[in-house]
């Protein structure tokens, strides 16, 4: 039993986190108008907030999945050792609902998913802030609108594979629903 558990955590706590350094915060550059350099601090904390449900949905793949194969397996042995009939039934049982929650909760299309979205998040924001330091006055405004339209596209783009792998619609914003 203390092996299940080890393997478990060693399992789950897997998730390769990456070095704080590889993905740092970019602060606004100087120039910017203030609704602007609030947009840029928001794209950061939007980037993060997906990362983190990103790294979430992965791990909670990964311990579900364990925990369902491990069960899966635990029944030959209940039989193996002539358990009562109960235990094999509830160990099955269990492995059943863990794939059940899998196939409703679909975390690993997700999980990968918003990986992808965030890497392309930034991207566009270290291409910004990376090329803002060069720029001044009007032209980094216009960068800043090139900026926002590539970082709404990654949006719009990814936004709807989420709800479709969820099975939903996407929300109606600022319009008549259907």
């Amino acid at each position: 039993m203390i092996g299940v558990v080890v393997l478990l955590r060693v399992s789950v706590t897997e998730e390769y986190r990456p070095d704080p350094r590889a993905f740092p915060r970019y602060e606004p550059p100087d120039g910017l108008l203030p609704s602007q350099e609030k947009y840029v601090v928001w794209a950061g904390d939007h980037t993060d907030w997906v990362i983190r449900g990103a790294r979430i949905r992965s791990v909670r793949f990964k311990a579900v999945a364990l925990a369902s194969g491990v069960l899966a397996l635990a029944v030959t042995l209940a039989v193996a050792v002539r358990a009562p009939t109960w235990v094999p039934a509830s160990l099955g049982f269990l492995a059943a609902v863990g794939q059940y929650v899998q196939g409703l909760s679909r975390d690993r299309e997700q999980s990968q998913i918003a990986h992808q979205a965030a890497v392309r998040f930034q991207k566009a924001l270290r291409d910004f802030t990376t090329e803002a330091d060069e720029l001044s006055g009007q032209r980094l405004r216009e960068r800043f609108k090139e900026f926002r339209q590539t970082f709404e596209e990654i949006k719009d783009e990814y936004g709807p594979q989420i709800f479709k792998v969820r099975g939903q619609d996407p929300p109606q914003i600022g319009g008549t629903p259907r």
